[in-house]
């Protein structure tokens, strides 16, 4: 089995660098400008998904919609955001002058981050994505993949997909992901070896963009 895995396209909050979680914000036009960018690239290599999984939240689901127009997209709430409670709609530049022992946890020292007041721990995430994984390996071997979801999803897919444990976050999470960027998995009788990363030279619009700064 082959898993792609997209993050949602560029939102306003992305650029005022607010901090989103299971609260949402429309698509700006850079947005999607990218998930059509996306589109066209992979309608020019002739990808084929016989399955395609979206978050429920609208920002990953417009992206998915932008992306698919023609295919069933399944909406799936294990694939929705970390919930980071009260600190959701709040920019980074406040909670790192406010909050910033706990902010500076969630990023830089997971293995100390419990969760936002309201919000979810990391292991509430990693047991919902791990159990999202478990059905896909009921899918027919050769299945083609995709998945819409978020930057913290996504770092906990590549968490499992690489074997890391959670102070080993930081590897991976310090620089987020770009939306409508292509990331490949491939799995083998529950082993997974990742065969592209963040793939994104035919996206118009890149961000570079930190987590947490």
């Amino acid at each position: 089995m082959k898993i792609y895995i997209t993050r949602h396209s560029k939102t306003l909050w992305n650029e005022e660098k607010r901090l989103q979680g299971r609260l949402d914000s429309e698509l700006t036009e850079e947005g999607v400008e990218n998930a059509l960018a996306l589109k066209k690239y992979l309608q020019e290599h002739s990808f084929q998904f016989d399955y395609v999984y979206s978050s429920p939240i609208p920002r990953a689901y417009h992206t998915a919609c932008l992306l698919f127009d023609r295919q069933n997209i399944v909406t799936d709430e294990r694939l929705m955001e970390m919930n980071f409670g009260d600190f959701e709609g709040q920019k980074i530049s406040d909670l790192l002058m406010y909050h910033h022992d706990l902010y500076d946890q969630l990023w830089n020292h997971p293995e100390q981050f419990d969760r936002i007041p309201h919000g979810e721990s990391y292991q509430e995430v990693i047991d919902r994505v791990k159990n999202f994984l478990a059905d896909l390996k009921r899918l027919p071997q050769d299945s083609q993949v995709m998945i819409v979801t978020h930057g913290m999803c996504f770092v906990i897919f590549m968490s499992i997909f690489l074997e890391l444990a959670q102070e080993e976050l930081v590897s991976i999470n310090q620089q987020i992901v770009e939306g409508c960027s292509l990331t490949c998995v491939e799995e083998t009788d529950g082993k997974y070896k990742v065969l592209s990363y963040n793939e994104h030279h035919f996206l118009p619009h890149v961000m570079h963009a930190s987590f947490a700064k």
